[in-house]
């Protein structure tokens, strides 16, 4: 049995401060939105978007980016770390042992933190059982030729991790009975179409990232690139040479695409933010509105927003989501909603947003 590339190399003890080196790594935008929650909710955060990212990272980074033989070799290794991977998910939510302590892929601190957490909850193991069906499409290099196809995995790979943070918008947290959601549909109903419309920005914003890479990096249904007649080896000529106004069309396509997510998403999030505390709804606004700002901007011309896109992307998500000074609480027990924030306080590292996309999306 191949053994599990584990991307932990920390040293703390505490599971959910070993889950923060992990989640904390790219600073992500959802990341710094589940840093505005209080310390109980953090905790969750963490622990599941740290599992989401050490898959994540293993199929991108230890697949998709080797070359052809190399994936040839790895596939059905790959294929079997992720069935592992969905084995200690299913086994954290009922707080079993870790059934793969050996092999992984999670490492036992992220499995301890898990089980604390979504062990200890009334969310299901849905939106990781959906991220895995998409990784799988990714190992088997499944074509994105139309856009149901695209949506189909973005279900997967953007709108379930997702839908844990609209969970946990709306969650709280009970000594007795865990982490509790008062929301009436699925959290996958009210994060799935925003999720979409911020994933199809997050691909335009990162474009000149991405196409440094292979060509099966760029998510970019084959659809689009027929309606707007140009290929991925274009795109990347176009960036090179500094020709963004090439790229207008297909910014276009892309964009009326998003806008339609978008309608869904504003509807759906309305009921969502009818059941949200003031501070909850602040922080899912100002989420929103790093994406929305950036798709403004590209509407105005997205050869010319590519042209400026280090700044702007600068610019966009520290106004809307400065960097917080973030507590992580390091007793079993999470505190509850109106506990005081005086634990050690951690400070948020650099914003690596613009790094690119590249596979799926757990990291937006």
């Amino acid at each position: 049995m191949t053994v599990s590339p584990s991307p932990f190399s920390g040293s703390s003890e505490d599971p959910f401060l070993a889950c923060k080196e992990l989640a904390a790594a790219k600073n992500a935008n959802l990341y710094r939105a589940a840093m505005r929650l209080n310390p109980a909710r953090q905790r969750f955060f963490l622990a599941a978007y740290a599992s989401m990212r050490v898959i994540d990272d293993i199929v991108d980074d230890g697949f998709l980016e080797k070359s052809d033989a190399e994936r040839d070799n790895l596939r059905d290794d790959t294929f079997d770390i992720i069935d592992r991977w969905q084995d200690q998910i299913e086994a954290a939510k009922v707080m079993a042992d870790n059934p793969w302590p050996d092999v992984g892929p999670l490492p036992g601190p992220v499995y301890d933190a898990l089980t604390l957490t979504l062990g200890e909850s009334d969310l299901s193991v849905e939106p990781w059982v959906k991220l895995a069906e998409a990784l799988r499409k990714d190992v088997a290099e499944d074509p994105l030729d139309e856009w149901d196809d695209f949506i189909a995995y973005c279900e997967g790979a953007t709108a379930a991790p997702a839908s844990i943070f609209v969970y946990l918008l709306s969650a709280r947290y009970d000594d007795e009975i865990g982490y509790v959601s008062n929301l009436t549909a699925s959290p996958l109903y009210h994060a799935r179409d925003m999720a979409i419309f911020c994933y199809v920005i997050h691909i335009l914003r990162d474009l000149p990232i991405d196409v440094k890479g292979p060509d099966r990096l760029v998510t970019i249904p084959g659809e689009m690139l027929l309606a707007a007649d140009i290929s991925i080896g274009e795109i990347r000529n176009a960036i090179g040479q500094q020709d963004y106004d090439a790229l207008n069309v297909l910014g276009t396509f892309m964009l009326e695409k998003a806008w339609e997510h978008f309608e869904t998403g504003q509807a759906r999030s309305a009921e969502l933010l009818a059941i949200l505390e003031p501070e909850e709804t602040d922080t899912l606004s100002r989420l929103f509105s790093v994406y929305i700002e950036l798709a403004a901007m590209m509407d105005g011309g997205y050869g010319a927003f590519l042209a400026d896109r280090v700044a702007i992307i600068d610019t966009t998500a520290e106004k809307s989501l400065p960097d917080q000074n973030t507590i992580v609480h390091t007793a079993k027990s999470p505190v509850d909603k109106d506990a005081p924030r005086d634990e050690a306080v951690k400070s948020a590292p650099k914003d690596n947003s613009a790094s690119g996309s590249g596979g799926n999306n757990t990291a937006s």
